[in-house]
């Protein structure tokens, strides 16, 4: 399950001269490199990067992944995912209810209080073209805000006593598609109010899904599966891919060009969406969490003791990210 794969990777970062959890700290000697940290998720806002992860590390890029500095926010919690309703306004979410807000492009940030989210694991938050934000994780938790991030409510989902770990959602059209642990998937026509459980071609977890610029869908997960839609989720076909190493993120760039990312360095590219790809490996080969297409065109990448750029993803190398300057919040 990816909560306990995250889990394990928040204890193996303990090993790699990093402060004492209680402390919220900088960075021992003012400077780490990206390989001796752990980030989780990231997204483009405000033409910067922005990536989360261990401790409430929060990383910010302005030249497209080639140089990074970072803060500590507010939690000493494993940030997992982050997403922004528009250039100023997102939250980060992350282990033991953890919800973090900004209204200042990711300048800084605020702790925000979720009752409804108790002390569970939240894998995932979901921007909706509407101005909603949708946050989900363990044992079935799905949350929305509709004043970004300042509130937040509790929704059933899938089912009454649906308990399975989501996580994603996004959006198709006017549909949105979940999915998650044990093969879960499910659709909603009617903005997460009710929602329409899919038979799956798979029961391993999925860990992702992305909308295609064909207006096709890819969802992915454990042991290189990948299925791909052509109807909004409601039938899926599996990708041939030559790898069974688990699939953590991927992006779709402005070109359409496809990347999905996991372990082992594994960084797999499509350029006919998403029915075929090609695969090559990061030089650290260890696992990526997540990937975004810059824009100049590279693919920035980040993840357990990994990270950079890959300026040509179909037949390039990939760059080893440069020192990272942090500070604390």
């Amino acid at each position: 399950m990816k909560i306990f794969l995250l889990s394990v990777v928040f204890l193996l970062t303990q090993h790699f001269s990093l402060p004492a959890l209680a402390d919220q700290a900088p960075l021992p000697s003012g400077a780490t490199n990206v390989l001796t940290i752990s980030l989780s998720d990231l997204t483009a806002v405000g033409g910067k990067l922005i990536a989360v992860g261990e401790r409430g590390l929060i990383m910010q890029s302005a030249d497209q992944g080639k140089t990074w500095s970072g803060v500590f926010a507010p939690t000493t919690r494993m940030l997992t995912a982050i997403a922004f309703v528009d250039g100023r306004g997102g939250v980060a979410v992350g282990h033991g209810g953890t919800v973090l807000r900004t209204e200042d492009g990711g300048k800084t940030w605020i702790s925000v209080a979720v009752a409804d989210a108790g002390k569970d694991a939240i894998l995932g938050v979901t921007a909706m073209k509407d101005g909603r934000l949708v946050a989900y994780g363990a044992f079935g938790l799905y949350i929305e805000s509709v004043d970004k991030g300042k509130t937040w409510v509790r929704k059933k989902v899938v089912s009454d006593d649906f308990e399975r770990h989501i996580s994603k959602v996004i959006e198709i059209g006017e549909i949105l598609l979940l999915v998650g642990e044990s093969g879960t998937l499910a659709t909603s026509a009617d903005r997460g109010v009710t929602w329409t459980r899919i038979e799956s071609p798979y029961v391993g977890s999925f860990f992702g899904a992305l909308k295609l610029s064909d207006g096709a869908v890819l969802t992915y997960g454990m042991r290189g599966n990948v299925f791909r839609s052509a109807d909004a989720g409601l039938t899926w076909t599996k990708v041939p891919f030559k790898s069974t190493s688990t699939l953590n993120g991927g992006a779709v760039g402005p070109d359409g060009k496809i990347a999905l990312v996991g372990n082992n360095g594994l960084i797999a590219i499509s350029t006919d969406d998403g029915q075929t790809f090609s695969i090559q490996t990061a030089p650290q080969g260890t696992p990526i969490a997540q990937a975004i297409y810059g824009t100049d065109g590279a693919l920035v990448y980040v993840g357990y003791l990994s990270g950079g750029r890959i300026q040509n993803a179909k037949a390039g190398g990939a760059q080893k990210s440069p020192v990272l300057q942090t500070k604390r919040l």
